[in-house]
């Protein structure tokens, strides 16, 4: 079924869609030059509102669970059993790196948990869980904005993944199963440094609530942005 191949450049400008981006046009704006100006499903909810938020964050799971799903069938008919896994590079590539936008898409949390579900269930589950606490925890425990708190959870989220590979695989360095080990720890060093800003931003404001020596104003704090 060598056919079966063209599914990883479909998925790839599949990915490229940037839902946020058709959100914002809808509503008469480009999201780049609003909020933090990212295409994602936080910048549009933050700017458009929840029920955006909702519909951008639903598309992009669904573009990269369903091609993942597909490929499981073409699988079952013969295809090469590494196919699953390369459609799911395909569709990170092509959301954090759309050719539609100069290359600059969204920061693949919400893509990542759509291919992490296709492929190995329990580790998205994981990672989710520990999205939701982290961002419970920076929302009523450390008073952070609602959109501001997904920052903080993504980052732990992303940590998550690797270690949740390493929790449910039994021999996760074994040969068979290597290949998908490195995919998840590069997913959560992607998900890591399309967050870089954010993490700048979160160190500064740290710094800004320490207290300030004496003789010091204590100027400089840097406003949260998140993805």
């Amino acid at each position: 079924m060598n056919w079966a191949w063209l599914l990883i450049p479909a998925t790839y400008f599949l990915a490229s869609i940037s839902f946020a981006y058709w959100a914002g046009r809808l509503n008469g704006i480009d999201l780049r030059s609003h909020g933090s100006g990212n295409l994602g499903a936080t910048n549009a909810g933050r700017v458009l509102g929840i029920k955006w938020f909702l519909v951008v964050f639903t598309c992009d799971v669904l573009k990269s669970l369903v091609p993942i799903i597909i490929s499981w069938r073409l699988v079952a008919h013969g295809a090469n059993p590494y196919l699953p896994m390369l459609v799911a590079v395909a569709a990170l590539i092509g959301h954090s790196f759309t050719c539609f936008h100069r290359f600059k898409g969204g920061k693949g949390v919400a893509t990542s948990l759509g291919l992490l579900i296709g492929l190995t269930w329990a580790v998205a589950a994981l990672s989710l869980a520990s999205w939701l606490v982290a961002w419970l925890l920076a929302r009523y425990v450390w008073r952070m904005g609602a959109a501001a708190s997904v920052s903080p959870a993504s980052l732990v989220s992303a940590v998550a993944v690797p270690s949740a590979r390493f929790m449910t695989c039994a021999h996760p360095l074994a040969t068979k199963e290597l290949p998908v080990t490195v995919f998840y720890i590069l997913i959560g060093a992607l998900v890591m440094y399309r967050h870089r800003s954010n993490i700048r931003q979160l160190l500064g404001h740290r710094a800004a609530a320490t207290p300030a020596p004496a003789g010091d104003d204590g100027h400089g704090q840097v406003p949260l942005k998140s993805p």
